[in-house]
């Protein structure tokens, strides 16, 4: 799938600051998949977007629990989940990550499962370390973002306030 949007990230504080904006535009029944190897910003993003929608200070990282909840306004929940050790869809389903969908906004990292997730209508946002010329990694990440109609509505209130800037 193309992307509708390529964001590129330079700093720290421009990857709180995309996450603000996501924290912004989330509704509950929302789901997001943040895909990209280890260590390019998929959990601080999630953190960053659960902090700012809770004001909860200290998120872990889901990694060992598979999946951790935060209560939203309204007896909603924001779940934070980590597929990287699942290895079956059913085992998504043992856990009831998408019952009651219309009570919680899901940020799901490692998604693996696109064909069962696809359903749910997802934002799905990848992150890459860009190269420079000499093809050496660098701090800067690549996002790309796609999903539907809907989702590109949304998010282009992002790139016209990026270009106010």
């Amino acid at each position: 799938m193309n992307s509708f949007l390529d964001i590129i990230i330079n700093t720290k504080s421009e990857m709180k600051k995309f996450g603000t904006f996501l924290s912004e535009i989330l509704m509950v029944g929302d789901v997001i998949t943040l895909n990209g190897g280890l260590g390019v910003g998929k959990t601080y993003l999630s953190k960053t977007i659960i902090k700012k929608m809770t004001n909860i200070k200290e998120v872990p990282s889901p990694t060992f629990n598979l999946a951790l909840s935060y209560p939203y306004k309204d007896n909603y929940e924001i779940y934070h989940c980590d597929f990287y050790r699942i290895n079956k869809f059913e085992e998504v389903e043992e856990i009831g990550i998408f019952e009651d969908l219309k009570k919680k906004i899901i940020l799901l990292e490692w998604p693996k499962f696109e064909f069962q997730i696809k359903y749910y209508d997802p934002l799905n946002i990848y992150i890459e370390l860009n190269k420079d010329d000499k093809n050496i990694i660098s701090n800067i990440r690549k996002i790309s973002l796609t999903g539907s109609e809907r989702w590109a509505n949304k998010i282009s209130l992002y790139s016209s306030s990026k270009n106010k800037d």
